[in-house]
C-alpha cells in the first residue's frame, strides 16, 4: 500500500493537534504541589465497554485521531482524579521530565500558499500596509503616492495581484463598484501588514475554496508573490508573532492555540500547554500551519472565547503559569515529539504500529481509568465497524483476503502491524500494514482498534466436506445463513476462503458441478437447486427444480457414466423423502431415474464411494451407528458400526485421497475424521471454527 508521507498523515488528523515534545517532570512553578502525587490514581486497569457490530469481519476500536501521545480526553480524566499536569505527562510521554528553556523570538505561521486572494476585515482599529523598502511618502512604480496605505477600522480590504501577476493591488470591497485603493510592488518585494494588538479577519483563498479563515491580533503578516505571470501569479501568506512588550512571541502564539476546551480542569490546560509550547519550541524556525497539521491555532477566537472572554482567560493563565515550560528527554535533555489527540479509548499505540517508525516517548499505554473518568463521547470511546471479505480486499489492495490479525493492544507483537494474508495476481501474499494506513483505507476513527473474525462454524452452522482445491482429499467446511468458509490446503500452508452463496433457510449441498476436479457449494431451497462452479460469491451458474420442501437433498455420482477425456464426472443429485431415495444422474430437472427405500424417515442420509469402485453408494446413520449398503438399490446394509456420539453430526470424506470414502464427525467445532469406513480409533483431528 502506498505510505502516507508524515505531513500528510498529520493533516487528516480531525479537530486534533500533535505535539512534538514529550512529558513533564515536577516543576514548581509548573505542576501543583508534590503532596498530590499521592492522590493520582493509576492511569489502567479499568473495563471499557465495548461497541458492536455486524459483518465478515469486525474491527472494535477506540479513540479519534493517531493514537500516539498524550490524550487530550484522558489529561481530562487524570486532572479530575487529582493528577497535576507533571503526572499527566510523564505517563503518556516514556522517559521525560519538564525543563525551562529559552523560546525562540519570532513564530511564524503559514497562512497562505500559492493562494490568489486575501480578505482583510479591520475589526477593532486602523490598519497598516507596508512595502518592504519603500519609505512612506515616495512614488511607487505605479504612481501611487503612498508606500503605507491605512486600512480605516470597519473597511474590508482584499489583496490581489494585477493583470500581469507582478504586482501587489488592494481593492475597497466597502464601496459599490469596488476600487483599487492601492497598487505597487515588485516578486520579491514583500507586502506587510501590520496588526499588533489590533483584531482583524484574515480568510485567504487557494483555487475556489478557502485556505484559511483566522481572527488575528499578532503581530503582522506577510505576503510575498509567490509564483509571478499573467493570469497564473499566486501569493504566499507568513503572520510573524514577535516577542515584544505585550509578551514572549511563543506565549502570544500559544494564546491562539485551541486545541482543548478552557472549560477543562486546569492542571488539563497546563498539560496541553506544556505540549503545545514543546512541539512550536522544537520546530523553532519553520513556518507552522495554524491547523491540526502542526496545531490548531485560532488566534484571537481563542483569546477572546467565552462571555467577555472568560475562557479564554483561563486558557491563558494555563499558558502563563507555564512559560517557558518544555518537556525533554531524561537521558539527552534535547525536546522529544509529544503527539497528541483527543481521545484513545482506554489505550495509547506505540509509534512503530501507528506509523512504522520508533520513538522510544511514544510506547503504548493504558489510560482506561482516565478515559472513563473524562467527558469523552461514549461513540468515540468505544466503536465497532463490520466489513465484508470483498470490501477488506478492495480497500487494501488484494484480490482477496483470507485472514486479518493484529495483536491486542499493548501487546508487544502488535508494533509489527497489521497482518493481512490474501492473494495479488494470483499469488498467496502474506503482508504487514502499518495501523495507520489501515485507518485510512478503512475510514476508522484511529488505529486503535482489535479485529475479530465472524467465524460460522458451531452449532447453528452445517459443516461441509469437499474436494475443494482437486488434489484428491477432501477437506472441511462451514455453511451458515450465507456464509461460506472453506478449510484450503496448498504448498503455502494451511488458509481459510470466505465468501457468500446462498441465504438463511437454504440447505447446503457440495459436489463438482461443472466437471473441473473442484467441488464448490450450492444450496437447495424448498425443492429448488441453486449451483455455482466457482467458490465465491454470486449469481447461480445453474437452477432448476427437483423435490420439495422437507426433502433431504444428496448429491453423488450415481452411476459410472463416461466423461470427456480429461474432466472428472459430473455428480447427479437427489433427495431423500422419508426414508424413500430419488435420484438422478445429472444436475438438473427431470423424471427419477432411481427410487428405492433405505433407512428410516428419521435417520439422517449418507452418501458415499464406500468400496472405491468409483461410483457413489448410500447410508444412513441412526443414533450413533451408521448403516451403508455398497449398492444403489433397496436391500440389506453392508456394513454396520458405530462412530461419535449420539449429538456428533456425521460427515463422510475421503480423507486420505485412496478413492474410498472413510467416516467422520462434527464435535463443536472439530473435525474428527477416520480414513476407513468403519469403527475404531481416530486418524486425524481437525479443529476448524471457519
Amino acid at each position: 500500500m502506498r505510505r502516507v508521507s508524515r505531513a500528510t498523515r498529520l493533516a487528516l488528523v480531525p479537530v486534533l493537534a500533535l505535539a512534538c515534545t514529550g512529558p513533564v517532570a515536577v516543576v514548581a512553578a509548573v505542576t501543583a504541589p508534590a503532596a498530590r502525587a499521592a492522590d493520582c490514581p493509576a492511569s489502567g486497569g479499568a473495563a471499557v465497554p465495548r461497541a458492536h457490530a455486524t459483518g465478515d469481519v469486525v474491527l472494535r476500536g477506540g479513540g479519534w485521531g493517531h493514537g500516539l501521545g498524550m490524550s487530550q480526553y484522558g489529561a481530562q480524566g487524570a486532572a479530575r482524579l487529582g493528577c497535576d499536569a507533571g503526572q499527566i505527562l510523564t505517563r503518556y510521554y516514556a522517559g521525560t521530565r519538564v525543563d525551562r528553556r529559552a523560546m525562540p523570538t519570532a513564530i511564524s505561521l503559514r497562512m497562505l500558499d500559492n493562494g490568489y486572494r486575501v480578505d482583510v476585515a479591520a475589526k477593532t482599529g486602523d490598519l497598516t500596509w507596508d512595502l518592504a523598502g519603500c519609505a512612506p511618502g515616495t512614488v511607487t512604480p505605479s504612481g501611487q503616492p503612498d508606500c503605507a496605505p491605512v486600512q480605516p477600522s470597519g473597511a474590508t480590504w482584499q489583496l490581489r495581484l494585477d493583470d500581469t501577476g507582478s504586482q501587489y493591488v488592494l481593492w475597497d470591497l466597502g464601496v459599490v463598484p469596488k476600487r483599487v485603493v492601492w497598487q505597487g510592488g515588485r516578486p520579491g518585494q514583500a507586502l506587510r501588514l501590520r496588526h499588533s494588538g489590533t483584531v482583524l479577519r484574515l480568510t485567504t483563498w487557494k483555487g475556489s475554496s478557502i485556505f484559511l479563515d483566522r481572527q488575528l491580533r499578532w503581530d503582522h503578516t506577510r505576503f510575498t508573490i509567490a509564483e509571478p505571470g499573467p493570469g497564473t501569479g499566486r501569493i504566499d501568506g507568513v503572520q510573524v508573532i514577535e516577542s515584544d512588550a505585550a509578551g514572549p512571541a511563543m506565549e502570544k502564539y500559544l494564546w491562539g492555540v485551541a486545541e482543548v476546551p478552557a472549560s477543562f480542569p486546569a492542571e488539563a490546560l497546563k498539560a496541553q500547554a506544556i505540549a503545545a509550547r514543546t512541539y512550536a519550541a522544537k520546530r523553532a524556525g519553520r513556518v507552522l500551519m495554524p491547523t491540526p497539521a502542526d496545531q490548531n491555532y485560532t488566534g484571537y477566537a481563542k483569546e477572546s472565547e467565552g462571555t467577555d472572554g472568560v475562557w479564554g482567560a483561563k486558557w491563558r493563565a494555563a499558558v502563563d503559569a507555564t512559560a517557558g515550560a518544555v518537556l525533554v528527554s531524561t537521558s539527552t535533555g534535547a525536546p522529544v515529539d509529544t503527539f497528541y489527540s483527543s481521545s484513545m479509548g482506554g489505550h495509547t499505540e506505540d509509534e512503530r504500529y501507528v506509523w512504522g517508525r520508533d520513538a522510544p516517548f511514544l510506547r503504548a499505554v493504558d489510560d482506561s481509568r482516565w478515559d472513563l473518568a473524562s467527558s469523552n463521547p461514549a461513540e468515540k470511546r468505544s466503536w465497532a465497524k463490520g466489513f465484508s471479505w470483498s470490501t477488506i480486499a478492495s480497500r487494501l489492495g488484494f484480490e482477496r483476503v483470507t485472514n486479518l490479525s493484529v495483536p491486542k493492544r499493548g501487546a508487544s507483537g502488535r508494533v509489527q502491524g497489521v497482518k493481512v494474508t490474501g492473494f495479488k495476481a494470483g499469488r498467496p501474499v502474506t503482508a504487514y500494514v502499518d495501523g495507520w494506513d489501515v485507518r485510512q483505507a478503512l475510514g476508522l476513527l484511529s488505529p486503535g482498534f482489535e479485529i475479530s473474525i465472524g467465524r460460522i462454524g458451531g452449532p447453528a452452522a452445517t459443516p461441509l466436506v469437499g474436494d475443494w482445491d482437486g488434489d484428491g482429499r477432501d477437506e472441511p467446511g462451514w455453511w451458515r445463513g450465507g456464509a461460506v468458509a472453506l478449510r484450503m490446503s496448498d504448498t503455502t500452508g494451511t488458509w481459510v476462503k470466505r465468501y457468500r452463496f446462498g441465504k438463511a433457510g437454504d440447505i447446503p449441498v457440495v459436489g463438482d458441478w461443472d466437471g473441473n476436479g473442484t467441488d464448490s457449494v450450492g444450496v437447495f431451497r424448498s425443492g429448488t437447486w441453486f449451483l455455482r462452479n466457482d467458490q465465491s460469491g454470486g449469481v447461480a451458474d445453474v437452477s432448476f427444480r427437483y423435490g420439495v420442501k422437507g426433502d433431504r437433498p444428496v448429491v453423488g455420482t450415481w452411476t459410472k457414466a463416461a466423461a470427456p477425456t480429461g474432466a472428472a464426472a459430473a455428480p447427479g443429485i437427489g433427495v431423500v423423502r422419508r426414508g424413500r431415495w430419488l435420484l438422478r444422474t445429472t444436475a438438473s430437472a427431470g423424471a427419477t431415474e432411481f427410487s428405492f427405500r433405505f433407512g428410516r424417515a428419521k435417520d439422517v442420509p449418507l452418501v458415499g464411494d464406500w468400496d472405491g469402485d468409483g461410483t457413489t453408494s448410500i447410508g444412513v446413520r441412526r443414533s450413533n451407528r451408521w448403516l451403508v449398503r455398497d449398492e444403489l438399490t433397496r436391500g440389506p446394509v453392508t456394513r454396520r458400526f458405530r462412530y461419535g456420539t449420539v449429538t456428533d453430526r456425521p460427515v463422510p470424506g475421503d480423507w486420505d485421497g485412496d478413492g474410498r470414502t472413510g467416516a467422520g464427525v462434527v464435535r463443536h467445532q472439530t473435525f474428527y475424521l477416520r480414513n476407513p469406513v468403519g469403527g475404531g480409533k481416530v486418524s486425524a483431528i481437525l479443529p476448524f471454527a471457519g
